[in-house]
C-alpha cells in the first residue's frame, strides 16, 4: 500500500520534525508522501474553495478519503481494520481542505469522509494527527506495542 496525504496550504514549520518522524516510521509499513496544494487566491471564500477543489480533484485518485469535521468518527482500531481491508499495493489518498473548508464537489467525489473531531482544527494540525494515526493503525495491525489500548 502507498499513502498520500494531500493538503491545501503549507505545513507549520514548528511541526515539520514531527511530520518527518512519522513519515520515516511509516516506511516500515507503507511509503507515505505529503503533497501540498496551493491556497485559493479568490477574494471570496467560495472562489477560494472552487480553486482549491480543482487542485484537489486533479491530484487525488478516485476513492480518496476526505478529512472533514462533519465526517464519520472512528477509533484507532477501526482505522487499522479499514487499512487491513485495502488491496496490497493500492494507493490510498487522504485529503485535507484549506482554511475555508472544501467545496461540495470534493465531498461528492470522496469515497469516504472521516472526522478527527467535531472541532474545527487547523489543517497543519490535521496533518500531524493523520500521520500519527496512519502509523498507529499499522502498528495495531502488526501487534506492535506502540498502541496501548
Amino acid at each position: 500500500m502507498k499513502l498520500r496525504l494531500i493538503g491545501v496550504g503549507r505545513g507549520a514549520p514548528e511541526l515539520a520534525d514531527f511530520e518527518a518522524r512519522f513519515i520515516k516510521r511509516l516506511d516500515a509499513f507503507a511509503p507515505c508522501s505529503l503533497i501540498e496544494l496551493p491556497d485559493g487566491r479568490g477574494k471570496q471564500s467560495s472562489q477560494r474553495k472552487q480553486q482549491e477543489a480543482k487542485s484537489i480533484l486533479d491530484k487525488a485518485e478516485k476513492g480518496f478519503v476526505l478529512f472533514d469535521e462533519h465526517g464519520k468518527s472512528s477509533t484507532s482500531t477501526q482505522w487499522a481494520e479499514w487499512f487491513a481491508r485495502q488491496q496490497g499495493d493500492a494507493q490510498v489518498d487522504f485529503v485535507i481542505g484549506g482554511a475555508d473548508g472544501v467545496d461540495a464537489s470534493v465531498r461528492v467525489a470522496a469515497a469516504e469522509i472521516w472526522s478527527f473531531s467535531r472541532l474545527t482544527l487547523p489543517h497543519q494540525l490535521v496533518r500531524v494527527l493523520a500521520l500519527e494515526q496512519f502509523y498507529r493503525a499499522f502498528t495495531i495491525m502488526r501487534g506492535h506495542p506502540y498502541h496501548r489500548p
